[in-house]
């Protein structure tokens, strides 16, 4: 029998989706195994429609540590399937061992599948750019180092999002710190230090400066939005002179330049920040 389901794909394996799922690669609901009459160990033919190709991989039957959803594959590389990954703002590009790519959609980084220690700390560089300020083309970068101190420490996210035309800096700043923070919070940080050479945006944020843009005031709020569904991690929101801002401004005009979003994770530098360690 074939049945058509929605599967949760990633495409990359972090830390705490394998704590959640151990050695486990390929995991599928009980309902789902009991209707198609899949025991656990089985080999399953799974055929991705988008490219056309079929795999036949062994399932785990399990209800726990996987997502709402009614199939799990974690993940791509591990089950040599994928030869590279593309993450995107939308979404995740993959490239295939055949040379056949196809897309998903953005899911959790974490997946929510299991409360990890937070660890801590790092530090998040925002910037934004309106080429003839409010009348260009936009864009912002930012990216995200582990500790407090350096900006050229280990590096974990970067990104870039191009924001269309006649939009003032200001709103671009902004909204550079709200895709920042999105990724920053999926880190289970302790403590972030956030750094902007915007006076104006991080005056506003720290409640120094009244905001009267109605834009820039909806921008505040997803900020604020943001903050309060995280209350747990330490925010330090800090100016810093545009000279030392090097790296997020330039992702800010290669975001303009290229026309496209883009957020690029250093897998092996989140996942040791992320790794729990245990005193015996």
């Amino acid at each position: 029998e074939t049945w058509s389901l929605p599967v949760y794909a990633v495409a990359t394996r972090s830390y705490s989706v394998g704590l959640a799922t151990g050695d486990d690669l390929v995991i599928i609901r009980p309902r789902i195994a009991n209707a198609l009459n899949i025991h656990d160990g089985d080999q399953v033919d799974f055929t991705f429609e988008e490219i056309g190709e079929t795999f036949a991989f062994k399932v785990k039957v399990r209800n726990d540590g996987i997502p709402p959803c009614d199939v799990l594959i974690h993940d791509f590389f591990h089950l040599n399937l994928a030869k590279c990954v593309e993450t995107y703002s939308e979404g995740e590009c993959i490239e295939m061992i055949s040379g056949q790519t196809f897309s998903t959609q953005m899911q959790e980084m974490w997946a929510g599948m299991k409360i990890v220690e937070k660890k801590g700390p790092a530090r998040l560089f925002f910037d934004g750019a309106s080429r003839n300020n409010p009348k260009g083309p936009t864009g912002y970068g930012f990216h995200i180092v582990r500790g407090t101190y350096s900006i050229n420490a280990d590096e974990l996210i970067r990104g870039y999002g191009y924001c269309g035309m006649n939009r003032s800096n200001n709103e671009i700043e902004y909204e550079g710190l709200i895709d920042g923070l999105t990724w920053a919070t999926r880190l289970d940080l302790k403590t972030l230090d956030i750094n902007g050479d915007s006076k104006l945006i991080i005056k506003q944020i720290n409640g120094e400066y009244s905001v009267k843009n109605p834009r820039l005031k909806a921008l505040l709020y997803k900020v604020q939005e943001l903050l309060q569904k995280n209350c747990d991690l330490k925010c330090n929101f800090q100016y810093m002179p545009r000279e030392e801002n090097n790296i997020a401004d330039s992702l800010a005009n290669q975001a303009i330049d290229l026309r496209k979003n883009l957020t690029t994770c250093n897998w092996p530098n989140i996942n040791n920040l992320m790794a729990v360690t245990h005193d015996y």
